[in-house]
């Protein structure tokens, strides 16, 4: 609140034009019709209508915007009007050196002062009258309102003006002696830095805010960061906080964060440190950044734990591709780079192949080939007529895929439907599988995979943490089996935990209703890839060589029901993979499993 002395300040009201594009509130320099020089010389001829609210520059001010002013410590300046923002609409008088000037300064550069009014014609300045002459003074200017020998009148504590017209509001001006609170606003962002690796780099950015905000920086894994010899942190009186980051390498890549907050309200910046050089691992990557320049988005084909996939069209040639773009906040460059690493050491004509690599502000953009028909699901249900000869063939090209994935000690880890493609470009559609984000080279070490919100897919040796294998891969297919034979899932129960428990336990059948027309060597094939023990499973090269998939053998002349096989996909389009799934391995020890 007020003290009851400055309810009774007198209140100044322009016109404001309607809003714009421009960062602040353009405002009308005019008052009943007269330009500001006659406004300016009709206040100091009438002291009884008004005071003039003022403030000092405490230091010089540079605009960075095209509605700013410069001002230099020491100048007094009028204050005309002010916004959420903290910054203040302001009058300055010419000086020897410049013109009058009116504009926008930011609050931090104004310090208190006297309420002055203008005397005379020639914009000299003398200090106001008291609060009892002011309060005087509005009394006698209500009264000559009343009596309509002045144009505007008062409305609610404003006065409005002439015109009356509905685009124009009422502002209040300040009392000098009362600053008041606004939350934190960033006035200068951090912008975008690019390094190489070793060098020292500083993130800058300016913030305004009364009371002055308090400063936290967070780095690319959301933590925070502190002066430890690495870090380097400083913030300004004038409101300048940097960031300082000495001997830069690769782990420091990412998206960072400064945090203002104050008792009014907080307020954040973020830009991306690009680190130019090898990553962790030894792998090179050269990072474009003018993907609009080659690629124009067309369509989303699908979300990912930490990506989106959009069919993009190459400018010129009009060649569609699959563009990954990789949130930069949810992923390193070097989680990203490890994924190159693998997509680069691999060519083969039933792998998603890598085109290109570029980086925007905000995500690391993989260009993969596309897969015109999209995932083999959608494609079975819309051909139609799925026989189990066509089945064969599909997970005869998976397993393919697979046995040259394991040749190169690579385990995928993410076999499911969603990313395995089917692309009809070539003359008989073909499979490809994609997405290698959670893919592995495993060699002597031992490799504990996380396991996240959907567990369908996945084997025993992942659910209960323990090291995964290359027969990992298999158990997947196998399930991917069961589901293209019958349309359901094989251990999928009410809850996340259940369904955990079914895939240790190997609680799965084979329902009449669901394998009406199956044969019984396509069900022992099933049950040949489901093991519990990944060293029993067969590997991907034994799978290819199983009776059931060599052609001619096992031969179902009858055409398979895929209704159920529409629910199926529906109901995946709508689950989420990000969550990680903790405490299994307690819940599983508390049901029927005592050797975990």
């Amino acid at each position: 609140m007020l003290p009851s002395q400055a309810q009774g300040l007198l209140w100044w009201v322009f016109p404001l034009f309607p809003a714009s594009s421009l960062p602040y509130p353009p405002v009308s320099y005019r008052a009943d019709g007269l330009a500001r020089n006659t406004f300016l010389k009709a206040c100091s001829e009438s002291s009884s209508s008004s005071n003039i609210s003022t403030m000092l520059v405490t230091h010089d001010y540079t605009a960075v915007k095209e509605d700013e002013i410069n001002v230099y410590q020491g100048e007094v300046v009028q204050i005309l009007a002010s916004n959420q923002q903290n910054m203040f609409l302001v009058f300055r008088a010419a000086t020897d050196q410049c013109p009058a000037a009116e504009g926008w300064i930011p609050g931090f550069v104004l310090g208190h002062t006297s309420a002055v009014i203008v005397e005379n014609p020639d914009g000299t300045l003398k200090k106001s009258t008291s609060w009892h002459t002011a309060l005087r003074l509005r009394k006698k200017s209500e009264k000559k309102d009343k009596d309509g020998k002045r144009e505007g009148k008062l409305e609610n504590g404003y006065r409005k003006s002439r015109e009356g017209l509905s685009n124009k509001v009422s502002v209040k001006l300040l009392n000098p002696n009362y600053i008041y609170d606004v939350p934190p606003e960033f006035v200068i962002p951090l912008s975008e830095v690019t390094c190489e690796t070793g060098e020292t780099v500083v993130l800058r950015c300016r913030v305004c805010g009364r009371p002055k905000a308090s400063i936290t920086w967070k780095g690319p894994e959301h933590n925070t960061l502190n002066n430890d010899g690495h870090y380097s942190i400083s913030y300004s009186d004038l409101g300048e906080a940097t960031l300082k980051i000495v001997g830069v390498t690769t782990e420091d890549d990412g998206i960072y964060t400064c945090i203002a907050v104050n008792d009014m309200g907080s307020a954040s910046s973020s830009a991306s440190l690009r680190v130019l050089g090898p990553g962790m691992d030894g792998i090179m990557v050269t990072w474009k950044d003018n993907f609009d320049s080659f690629y124009s988005e067309v369509a989303e084909l699908g979300r990912g734990r930490f990506s989106v996939v959009k069919k993009c069209d190459q400018k010129g040639t009009k060649r569609a591709v699959a563009a990954k773009f990789v949130n930069k906040k949810l992923m390193k460059r070097d989680q990203v780079t490890h994924e190159l690493g693998i997509l680069q050491s691999l060519q083969h004509p039933l792998l998603v192949g890598l085109l290109d690599t570029f980086e925007t502000p905000t995500s690391y953009v993989l260009v993969l080939e596309m897969a015109d028909q999209g995932r083999l699901l959608d494609c079975v249900v819309r051909w139609g007529s799925l026989t189990e000869g066509k089945i064969r063939a599909h997970l005869g090209e998976v397993l393919e895929a697979v046995r040259y994935l394991h040749n190169c000690r690579i385990a995928h880890l993410d076999l499911k439907p969603e990313n395995i493609l089917v692309d009809e470009s070539l003359a008989k559609p073909t499979i490809k599988l994609a997405d290698f984000g959670d893919a592995v080279q495993l060699n002597t070490t031992y490799y504990i995979h996380q396991l996240l919100g959907n567990p369908e897919f996945a084997a025993p040796e992942i659910i209960l943490g323990n090291p995964v294998s290359l027969t990992s891969d298999t158990w997947s297919v196998g399930v991917l089996t069961y589901v293209l034979l019958s349309g359901v899932s094989p251990f999928l129960d009410d809850s996340v935990e259940e369904t955990c428990l079914n895939i240790c336990r190997l609680d799965f059948s084979f329902p009449d209703d669901y394998f009406k027309g199956v044969s019984q060597k396509a069900k022992e094939f099933v049950c040949f890839l489901l093991q519990e023990d990944p060293a029993k499973r067969p590997s991907a090269a034994l799978a290819l060589q199983e009776q059931w998939l060599q052609a001619g053998n096992g031969r179902s002349t009858g055409v398979l029901d895929t209704s159920r096989l529409t629910s199926f996909i529906e109901r995946r389009k709508h689950q989420n993979d990000v969550r990680p799934i903790r405490s299994i391995k307690n819940f599983l020890q508390s049901r029927l499993l005592p050797r975990v």
